[in-house]
């Protein structure tokens, strides 16, 4: 949905791309009664799978916080008058500038809907149109009437069930008004669903998968996005569907909503899905995750380890992967080697991890398990090692001491081993041993004891971290990872990346709901 200068008419799609980015135009929103034609999903087919809506004229208090962000960021001061301006810049064929405050503020509403229908390949999305509400129906069908006599190409004019519409020559796309919002249809066939959609309960907005997902999440905020991950999956072959049971997640018949809640020194991304109970376990491992290293670029807890890692590990084996193993014969191999599934998940408890350095050179890492039992940790390390041993796995050495198992060198690894072991009643896996010795390493400082991670839990409030990222040494490792090419276009992005202080998650489950928090801290 491509918007071009030539033609006027195709104006309108620029004026709504401009308003898009800006999630608000604030401080020069639409009449504040809006329109009176529902939500603009009503207007997108019941299939669709991608629906974006935008909230255009947020409360004041929003509006200032979107300020101080867009400040923070882009030096932009005010999104409203921004994106007044960058409206005004655009032209019409004979060079005829565009007044926001005459000819679009006065009908103007204050929501906005995007949708995309179909997916190509892995992930384009295609085919689609949007929706803007209107405070005045009839002044939106002048201002495309207006800009429609404008030019040299004049646009083919036709209406469909009573609803006016121009055709742009170009690409065939369709902009018209529709009840009480002006549509742009990819095709005039779009269009037409749309309108068709709008007059009946067959559309996107009346669908109970849609009304299900939209409820489970956030009403505040100034953006949400839906997509209906089963949907979206073309096709799953037999390894991929083993892997879903392996990590407990269930994309097939699920959706996800995101929505954005900006605040005046970072931005919120809520996202809740239905994709399974491996998602998030119940739980609280965010004291684990405040002892690790205060060194740490990423950090990260998740609660009752041991009763996820069993349940995977047994979907995993009962599904089976064709020419791999059969259903059912993973486990059974595993009881071999002394490991009981279900023994394990009692067994193992919280788990949390911590990466750090700055580059390849430096880098370092460990995970750390939590156990109620010394003694059932070391057979479980102690039959991997043998395990490994016996299918003769090069670079296997015992390791004894501090930590007991085993460690694994190889040049595929770097420089540094790849140690696992036990020590009490904790497992550790780590990348090189000046790591593993930090991850049982009690410390006064620790992540928990930094600036930007309090703040980061405070934000989360009730929802437990379970994730926390260093923004400034984060940026440096990523750059560090990338190949030269996505290093380079990494590079434009900088100026605006070194603003973000810290970033960090939380989640928490109700029902069949999971809720993820991103909180992206930003610094000035």
């Amino acid at each position: 949905m491509r918007a071009s200068r030539k033609a006027p008419v195709l104006v309108l799609l620029a004026i709504a791309a401009v308003m898009a980015a800006a999630l608000a135009v604030a401080g020069c929103g639409g009449s504040s009664s809006g329109g009176s034609g529902g939500e603009p999903a009503n207007l997108a087919p019941e299939g669709a799978l991608v629906y974006i809506e935008a909230n255009l004229a947020p409360e004041a208090k929003v509006s200032e916080q979107i300020n101080e962000l867009t400040s923070t960021v882009f030096g932009i001061d005010n999104v409203g008058e921004f994106a007044a301006e960058e409206i005004e810049k655009l032209a019409t064929e004979d060079n005829e500038k565009i007044d926001f405050g005459e000819e679009v503020e006065p009908w103007l509403g204050e929501k906005a809907g995007l949708f995309l229908k179909e997916i190509h390949g892995d992930s384009e999305f295609t085919g689609g149109g949007f929706a803007i509400e209107t405070s005045n129906s009839g002044e939106a069908e002048e201002f495309l009437e207006t800009l429609a006599e404008k030019g040299d190409e004049k646009p083919e004019e036709g209406e469909f069930e009573g609803d006016r519409y121009w055709v742009q020559p170009e690409d065939e796309s369709v902009v018209g008004v529709i009840g009480d919002y002006l549509a742009y249809g990819e095709t005039k066939a779009y269009f037409e669903e749309m309108v068709e959609s709008s007059e009946g309960d067959e559309n996107l907005g009346e669908s109970e998968k849609f009304k299900t997902a939209m409820e489970a999440a956030p009403e505040e905020g100034v953006g949400r996005v839906y997509v209906d991950l089963g949907g979206s999956i073309q096709s799953v072959d037999a390894e991929t569907k083993a892997f879903f049971s392996l990590i407990q997640i269930e994309p097939q018949n699920s959706t996800l909503v995101g929505t954005i809640i900006p605040g005046s020194e970072q931005v919120e991304l809520d996202v809740s899905t239905d994709i399974g109970k491996g998602a998030v376990q119940s739980g609280d491992a965010s004291k684990l995750l405040e002892s690790l290293p205060a060194t740490a670029v990423l950090g990260f807890a998740t609660p009752d380890f041991g009763k996820s890692f069993a349940e995977g590990i047994h979907g995993f084996s009962e599904t089976g992967v064709p020419g791999e193993f059969e259903p059912g014969e993973l486990e059974a191999a595993l009881e071999q080697i002394g490991v009981n599934l279900e023994s394990l998940g009692e067994n193992l408890g919280d788990a949390g991890g911590f990466v750090e350095g700055s580059s390849a050179a430096n880098l370092g890492g460990a995970m750390v398990i939590e156990t109620k039992s010394g003694a059932e940790a070391k057979q479980l390390i102690g039959g991997i090692g043998l395990v490994l041993q016996a299918t003769g796995t090069k670079g296997v050495t015992a390791t004894n001491g501090e930590i007991t198992g085993f460690s694994v060198h190889s040049s595929k690894l770097g420089s540094q081993p790849l140690i696992f072991g036990t020590a009490g009643e904790k497992i550790v896996i780590a990348y090189g041993a000046k790591a593993a010795a930090r991850a049982l390493k009690s410390s006064t400082k620790t992540l928990g004891t930094t600036a930007d991670f309090e703040a980061a839990k405070s934000t989360l409030g009730s929802t437990p971290i379970s994730v926390f990222i260093d923004g400034g040494p984060g940026l440096k490792l990523l750059e560090a990872a990338l190949p030269t090419e996505e290093a380079e276009k990494l590079a434009t992005a900088r100026p605006y990346l070194e603003k973000v202080s810290y970033a960090a998650v939380g989640s928490e489950k109700s029902g069949q709901t999971t809720t993820a928090k991103v909180i992206v801290g930003l610094s000035k």
